[in-house]
């Protein structure tokens, strides 16, 4: 192997080392929100975005599930319109934003035509 063979993995190996540890993250996510779904404590994430476009309407771009003082909680992030990237914090038991008022951005879902 050429030495800038060499060195081209050298530089490659942090990077496929990240990602395979976001892969892990992520399985490790997945796994704890099927089982708490499972189990009744938290909503699925299908069901807590359907609530969620009644009072904020956007597109997912990324979901995490943390536990906060023995509470579970979603952290998403939203795509509003093309321009506009929004972070929800929500109840991961009831898909409710609790805390301080929604984002002058949130906007529920309207079918009807003005």
């Amino acid at each position: 192997m050429s030495w800038l063979n060499q060195l081209c993995w050298a530089g490659l190996l942090p990077v496929i080392t990240h990602a395979n540890v976001a892969s892990l993250h992520l399985q490790a996510d997945h796994n704890i929100a099927k089982e708490l779904v499972r189990t009744g404590e938290i909503l699925s994430l299908d069901t807590t975005l359907s609530k969620l476009q009644h009072f904020c309407y956007g597109q997912l771009v990324d979901a995490h599930i943390y536990q906060q003082d023995d509470k579970w909680r979603y952290d998403l992030l939203i795509r509003i319109d093309q321009d506009t990237l929004l972070r929800l914090d929500l109840n991961a038991s009831t898909g409710e934003h609790d805390g301080q008022p929604l984002p002058e951005e949130c906007h529920p879902y309207e079918t009807a035509p003005r």
